[in-house]
């Protein structure tokens, strides 16, 4: 479990250390306080690889056309100022004593057969003959502890972008963006390994604490595979006609219960579910966590989500370490810290109407 995460030169992050990480975290803040680039950050702690670079910009809605326009730039806004110059460091320090650190860089030698040397050679032939100016690689280096370094990159060129990294068999990801929803097919092969898993009534459970009607779910693949919910005493319905709120709360659980990286990461944790259902859905959120051993790191802007959360984590026989992270800019530097507040410590603030979300 990660305790502690350093970043240097990253996005809106010059310099900045958060200790004392809990199984489920979640992170407040003012707009612009880094909320989504933390969770970037751990991202690329969890998986640091060339691949996880080229997701930042998908989660960011980043045109692939603006890479191919201007490939020299296709990096810029990673780095701290965009000074890419520099070289970005995330080093995260784990509760086993495990060291995981990560650099970033701008990589000027462009050896690019060595820099492609797990890719098909003749894509890699193709690659190479069709993209002889106006490249640019960036390299992700990780070490751990005191072990040989692994390294990958990824190239962005007037063609388009290819990584030195194989991705995962199943193209799985521990991050939840707060703007983008996944199709309906992806949520019906999620729920389908569920199933495989015997975990597929936690899916139900989930579904009811925002709809209490809901009897039964089920996967059909008559065209393309699609979720079906059933109300008590109506007939079937696909997923797609129930919302916002429910397809978010599909994907989050599904994502919890299929997850192989035991971590996860969800932005705006808040969006769409109705603050009645808030403190069901934590308790689920904390049983699971303790139970499939991943740790949670959640953003929110919601005072309702923030209550809720310390509601539940101050519950009498809670087995769910967690805690709530503040993340401010000092008013004379406009650096950003972040602030630690264990569950006693917010309710307290929350009660008296102490600002805790970076006023």
């Amino acid at each position: 479990m990660l305790k502690e995460i350093e970043i240097q030169n990253f996005r809106c992050f010059e310099q900045i250390k958060i200790s004392g990480f809990e199984r489920v975290n979640l992170i407040g803040g003012k707009n612009n306080a880094g909320k989504t680039a933390l969770l970037e950050a751990l991202l690329l702690n969890d998986a640091p690889q060339a691949r996880s670079l080229v997701m930042l910009k998908a989660l960011r809605r980043e045109p692939s056309k603006v890479i191919e326009a201007m490939p020299d730039k296709a990096w810029d806004n990673l780095f701290y100022v965009l000074e890419k110059g520099r070289v970005i460091v995330i080093i995260g320090k784990h509760e086993n004593k495990e060291i995981h650190q990560i650099e970033v860089s701008i990589d000027k030698s462009s050896n690019l057969k060595e820099l492609l040397l797990n890719k098909d050679a003749e894509e890699v032939i193709d690659f190479l003959s069709s993209n002889t100016s106006g490249l640019s690689v960036l390299t992700i280096k990780l070490t751990r502890n005191d072990e040989e370094p692994i390294k990958s990159s990824v190239i962005a060129s007037s063609k388009g972008v290819i990584t030195s990294s194989i991705p995962n068999a199943d193209g799985s990801s521990p991050i939840i963006p707060s703007f983008m929803r996944n199709s309906g097919k992806n949520l019906t092969e999620a729920y389908d390994r569920s199933r495989l898993d015997e975990k597929d009534s936690e899916v139900l459970k989930a579904f009811q604490i925002l709809d209490s009607s809901i009897e039964s779910v089920e996967s059909f693949s008559i065209g393309e595979p699609t979720l079906y919910l059933r109300r008590k005493g109506e007939k079937r319905l696909p997923l797609s006609l129930f919302g916002d709120a429910m397809n978010r709360v599909a994907e989050i659980i599904l994502k919890l219960v299929n997850n192989q990286h035991k971590i996860l990461l969800i932005d705006e944790i808040e969006n769409g579910i109705h603050y009645t259902s808030q403190r069901e859905f934590w308790r689920m959120l904390f049983r699971l966590a303790v139970e499939l051993d991943t740790q949670i790191f959640a953003t929110t802007h919601s005072l309702e989500m923030l209550q809720e959360f310390a509601y539940v984590g101050l519950e009498q026989n809670q087995e769910c370490s967690s805690a709530y992270f503040e993340l401010a800019k000092k008013p004379k530097t406009n650096e950003i810290i972040g602030i630690r507040r264990d569950l006693e410590t917010l309710n307290y603030a929350l009660e008296h109407q102490k600002g805790v979300r970076g006023e």
